[in-house]
């Protein structure tokens, strides 16, 4: 019962778990002793019986003390005035109560099965038996003493000593679990290891694909479309930048990025802009605008990967669309910062894309998602294209910013 749990929490937590069901068996006792009580005062308005409902709400003030906060002390003190709450109770109802004519009478059953489920004050058997034991003793002895003291016969009750063996059953169950627990912890912690490394190797893949796509891949694509001779120096800046984000410290930020600002939080500086910058460097114009500084909200690992994205739609737009322009609107609003990329191309059918194509599939749309995003493409044929891509920042609270109009058309 405590597999799945550290080995130092495990027994707490069974204690807690059994104190709590405990706890709770006795005050639907309670509950049950307080309609009882009133519907025998509502019917015999003559006899004084509600003293008794009196002590039984103290009872259960009593088990409130012990259930807030589970002490030696507390459970003690439940048990002794308990039991004198419980002789009390017991002298009122023999009195006044006619078919109650000894101490194993029905509604005193209820009150002794209150007293055995004190709670266990420990995680071991006797911490867990020893109470329930001595409030068992304490609650039949009560209510023998006050059958004695007003001359009525003694009997033992058959429910509080189930209730009773219950609590024994549980007490030993859980002692003869405990070294199974232990013994196979290990292996469930071991296979949670496992499965949380595979996922953290699992999203580094998606990274190092999506880096590979945007570095490497469209490197090698500029080289073989540019003119023969030596590169040029944009072209050349940009396999050194790209080369740096492999091996170097830009990689490091984009795999394993924490939750700082970006950069100094001004859009100069932001990894759009650099991927705007990057992009018409090789030849694309490119359009800005929006609520430029509402990326100054966005994290570095949002920035990171909103930058990159981009920019891979940006290539996309100059490898693909026929034309060498494009437009790219920022707005934030609510807890989103968007960016829509679009173009007025040829178009495509995105359910057409080659399966080992991986410009959309995974530098855009698993690299947002990987900082809780999402993307949505708008396209078809002779029809241009709209890409909304909207990442989490975090901090924007309530102010909203209606999307572009431009964002209506080319779709």
């Amino acid at each position: 019962m405590s597999l799945g749990l550290p080995g130092h929490l495990a027994p707490r937590a069974v204690s807690a778990g059994i104190a709590a069901a405990s706890h709770a068996i006795a005050a639907v006792c309670l509950g049950a002793t307080l309609v009882v009580g009133g519907a025998q005062q509502a019917v015999a308005e003559n006899r004084a019986i509600w003293p008794a409902i009196l002590v039984v709400v103290a009872l259960g003030v009593l088990l409130a003390f012990v259930a807030r906060r589970r002490t030696v002390f507390r459970v003690v003190a439940y048990l002794a005035l308990g039991g004198a709450l419980v002789y009390l109770f017991a002298s009122i109802v023999l009195v006044q109560v006619p078919v109650v004519t000894s101490s194993g009478g029905w509604l005193f059953a209820m009150l002794k099965v209150a007293l055995i489920m004190v709670g266990a004050v420990g995680s071991r058997v006797p911490g867990i038996v020893l109470p329930a034991v001595a409030g068992w003793v304490i609650g039949e002895g009560t209510t023998a003493a006050a059958a004695l003291t007003l001359g009525r016969p003694v009997a033992l009750d058959v429910a509080p000593a189930l209730a009773l063996l219950l609590v024994v059953v549980v007490g030993i169950g859980t002692a003869m679990r405990r070294p199974v627990a232990r013994r196979d912890q290990p292996a469930i912690h071991r296979a949670a290891m496992d499965e949380r490394v595979a996922a953290l190797r699992a999203g580094i893949e998606v990274r190092a694909t999506a880096l590979l796509h945007d570095t490497v891949l469209n490197d090698l694509a500029a080289i073989a479309a540019d003119v023969p001779g030596p590169l040029r120096p944009e072209l050349r800046r940009q396999v050194q930048a790209d080369l740096e984000a492999i091996v170097g410290q830009d990689w490091n930020e984009a795999g394993v990025a924490d939750g700082a600002p970006a950069a100094s939080g001004v859009w100069e500086a932001s990894r759009i802009s650099q991927a705007v910058e990057d992009v018409q460097g090789a030849g694309l114009t490119v359009e800005v605008s929006g609520d430029l500084e509402s990326v100054a909200a966005l994290d570095r690992a949002a920035d990171d990967a909103l930058g990159l994205a981009v920019r891979q739609l940006l290539v996309n737009v100059q490898k693909h669309s026929g034309v060498d322009r494009a437009e790219v609107v920022v707005y934030g609003g609510g807890t989103m910062v968007s960016v829509m990329v679009i173009d007025v191309g040829r178009g495509f059918d995105e359910s057409a894309v080659d399966r080992d194509r991986f410009g959309l599939r995974t530098s855009v749309r698993s690299r947002i998602e990987s900082v809780g995003g999402r993307v949505q493409v708008w396209s078809a044929p002779g029809r241009g294209t709209s890409v909304l891509v909207q990442v989490p920042d975090g901090t924007l609270a309530g102010a909203t910013t209606a999307p572009p109009e431009t964002a209506g058309r080319a779709r």
